[in-house]
């Protein structure tokens, strides 16, 4: 019993963990490519933090499916940015229109690799506090 109720206290200590990153709505197109070289699908990204990304397509991908994503966006001048970041996908669910993918990023965004995607969630995360 009493192992038990530690392993729900590690659970829970890491869900908490994972939320201390905000998650900022980033809606547009995005390109997801499996690293075993298998034909790249488009998705749409829905949110995205310094950790992973939550997107959704019409195309089912395995679990812990290593995966490149590109992310097209603007930036605050309204010039077209792009990213790509290496993952693997974490969760997966059908949905009325395909499926809602969960995707981590391999390392977190920072400013040094991910210039773009690191000063969009550091401006959102300002504007929402």
């Amino acid at each position: 019993m009493k192992r038990q109720s530690q392993k729900t206290v590690t659970s829970i200590a890491s869900t908490n963990e994972r939320r201390k990153f905000v998650r900022s709505t980033l809606v547009g197109s995005s390109l997801i490519s499996p690293k075993s070289g298998a034909k790249a699908i488009t998705a749409v990204l829905d949110n995205v933090n310094k950790v992973g990304a939550g997107l959704h397509t019409k195309e089912k991908l395995a679990m812990a499916q290593p995966v490149t994503v590109s992310i097209a966006f603007l930036d605050s001048d309204g010039a077209e940015q792009m990213e790509k970041l290496d993952g693997k996908v974490v969760w997966m669910k059908p949905w009325e229109k395909g499926f809602l993918i969960g995707v981590i990023w391999e390392e977190l965004v920072t400013k040094e690799k991910n210039r773009w995607l690191y000063y969009y969630l550091e401006e959102t995360a300002k504007s929402s506090v």
